[in-house]
């Protein structure tokens, strides 16, 4: 990606979500919601333009896929109410594209991209017994560059007991990088309740 930010903006991506989520936490507090972590893993598709983010034209394109796959951790603050502040850290496999490009009398250039980023969100959950949506907003880290994003995430916790749930869901994250990415996914995942 060609989005580049000052480099104190990626090492704030780093520290900025640890430190509100410390700072944040209560020391004591009677919570409907207590404190929550999990892991989730959400394959999907991601739509993109590839021109705009890679920067040759589509018909040098000799092969490519959208397929995604994100894999993301995920921390909530407790709640006396509906509404809980979190983080969410991840990886994300966005993309592949494969070039051959003409270069006069020499030959072909070949041109292979493989794009993914880590991800540093702010994260604000709503749930209504069994069901839950999710916005976040943050940084998309590729290779060459930073990029903000947003997303949001409904669906269901199915309840193993007390303290254990497997959150199914679909997400939609929209990254404001060259070619625009915003991968579509259903997501499966394992939460735990702390209980206090």
């Amino acid at each position: 990606m060609k989005n580049k930010w000052n480099n104190s903006i990626s090492i704030l991506s780093l520290v900025f979500p640890a430190t509100v989520f410390s700072l944040l936490m209560p020391q004591h507090i009677v919570a409907q919601h207590p404190v929550e972590i999990g892991i989730s893993v959400s394959p999907g598709f991601t739509v993109v333009n590839f021109e705009k983010a890679l920067g040759y034209s589509d018909d040098y394109m000799e092969d490519w896929d959208q397929f995604y796959i994100g894999i993301a951790a995920k921390g909530f603050l407790p709640s006396k109410g509906k509404f809980q502040p979190g983080a969410e850290f991840g990886w994300h496999k966005l993309y592949y594209a494969y070039y051959v490009v003409p270069y006069g009398s020499t030959g072909p250039v070949y041109r292979e991209f493989y794009v993914s980023t880590l991800s540093f969100m702010a994260a604000g959950r709503y749930s209504m017994n069994h069901f839950f949506v999710t916005a976040s907003a943050g940084l998309h880290l590729f290779e060459d560059g930073v990029a903000p994003a947003l997303g949001g995430e409904a669906g269901w916790n199915l309840s193993l007991g007390d303290k254990f749930s497997i959150p199914l869901s679909l997400k939609i994250i929209a990254i404001f990088g060259d070619g625009l990415p915003l991968p579509v996914s259903l997501g499966v995942g394992f939460s735990y309740k702390l209980k206090t």
